[in-house]
């Protein structure tokens, strides 16, 4: 039997276990098995995973401490707030960040929000709501990630904001994302500052603080800093900020149908899922909005519970934490939060399984390791793409059914 199978088979098993503290005993017996399935056939390398360490979220979170004081204190907050005074929150809507209004956690930054909010005195019940809302929002993504801060910090590299500030500055101007290399021969001081600042975070993303502020200091001499902003941002646009919107490389093939019917084609791509410990109807409502989500005219996609697992079989498990997610490791394998309603489940859901089909996320996450903050952002506010944003009203981009056709099917 393979390692994967034995751990899925055992995880599966797990969640029959609804006594705290039997799961705890059975996860610290099964860390070992975690640990070694993480690193069989290679060293396991931290640095190089994004969103998960392979399949060990438990051993992950069974080493993680408690939540910190002041995580905890905003949960408690909240909480108390929700029980005593829940039709206060019928009204609250989860706040949108944008790369100008970034989401940023950190325990200093949390402290300090949360004394302000205790100094307002003056706030209606419904802005409270919204504020202590916001607030636990804001540290259960810290807690439920700081098992992954170390990989997050790799991260960094991808965050776009310099790249799109240049680009919106010279749009503005130019109605162009590249400015003429004239515009940053004579720098103003403020203006100098800003240039700086973007520039040496677009340069730093492909090599080291040292090499470009030598690169600056060169550029700012023979008056070329233009040159050296287009050449980054250029480079930047091509190997941080398209790639965001393709099909990974290593993107598992599925097994598609194609049905011509005179001078059009039909698409049928066929995924398995395992039956799980999830409720048999729930889970078919669930992945019938799926199907509809990724189905667009002559593309559809057909999903199949299956009882046996196989290597082609996609499996869900449900995760206590707050973030649903696929390993970067094994995109069949789909963790999903059970703290959810099921209309926020489903809508997760249908992302989650972009990321089985081979599409990576659009918004942008990252651990600044240097300021100890978790930074979240979608790339604007009015982007409706399925993979950049857990808002309502996303849809799948037209063009990703083409990617999938064109490079996802295995044709009969």
């Amino acid at each position: 039997m393979r390692k994967n199978e034995l751990l899925i088979k055992g995880l599966l098993q797990l969640q029959r276990y609804r006594c705290p503290r039997v799961r705890q005993i059975l996860l610290a017996s099964m860390s070992i098995s975690l640990m070694l399935f993480s690193s069989c056939g290679k060293i396991l390398n931290p640095e190089g995973v994004t969103n998960s360490f392979l399949l060990a979220e438990n051993q992950c979170r069974l080493n993680q401490l408690k939540d910190s004081p002041i995580s905890q204190e905003i949960k408690n907050l909240f909480e108390e707030a929700t029980n005593s005074h829940p039709e206060n929150f019928f009204s609250v809507t989860p706040r949108s960040f944008n790369y100008d209004n970034p989401m940023i956690s950190s325990l200093e930054g949390m402290s300090k929000s949360l004394n302000d909010l205790k100094k307002q005195k003056n706030l209606s019940p419904s802005q409270y709501a919204e504020e202590i809302s916001s607030l636990f929002n804001s540290s259960r993504r810290y807690e439920d990630q700081k098992c992954y801060f170390r990989a997050l910090a790799q991260n960094k590299k991808n965050d776009i904001r310099p790249y799109l500030k240049f680009a919106h500055y010279c749009y503005k101007k130019y109605h162009n994302q590249n400015c003429e290399t004239a515009e940053f021969a004579e720098l103003q001081a403020a203006k100098e500052s800003w240039i700086k600042e973007n520039l040496m975070d677009l340069c730093k993303s492909f090599s080291s603080d040292l090499n470009c502020q030598q690169e600056y200091s060169t550029n700012k001499k023979n008056k070329s800093m233009g040159l050296m902003i287009n050449n980054y941002s250029n480079r930047f646009e091509k190997e941080r900020f398209e790639v965001l919107f393709k099909l990974k490389q290593n993107h598992f093939k599925y097994n598609c149908q194609k049905i011509i019917d005179g001078s059009s084609e039909h698409i049928i791509m066929k995924l398995k899922v395992l039956e799980s410990s999830f409720e048999r109807e729930w889970l078919t409502s669930l992945l019938t909005y799926v199907e509809e989500k990724w189905s667009y005219k002559n593309f559809q996609l057909q999903i199949e519970l299956v009882k046996n697992y196989s290597s082609d079989v996609i499996t869900l498990l449900p995760t206590a934490g707050a973030i649903s997610y696929v390993p970067d490791s094994n995109n069949h394998l789909v963790y999903i939060s059970t703290s959810n309603d099921f209309f926020t489940t489903r809508r997760i859901l249908a992302h989650e399984f972009g990321h089985v089909l081979g599409f990576p996320d659009c918004y942008i996450e990252f651990f600044d390791d240097s300021k100890k903050e978790l930074v979240y952002y979608e790339i604007s506010k009015s982007n409706t793409n399925i993979m950049c944003s857990m808002k309502n009203g996303v849809e799948v981009p037209t063009d990703y059914f083409k990617q999938l056709t064109e490079n996802s099917c295995l044709f009969n």
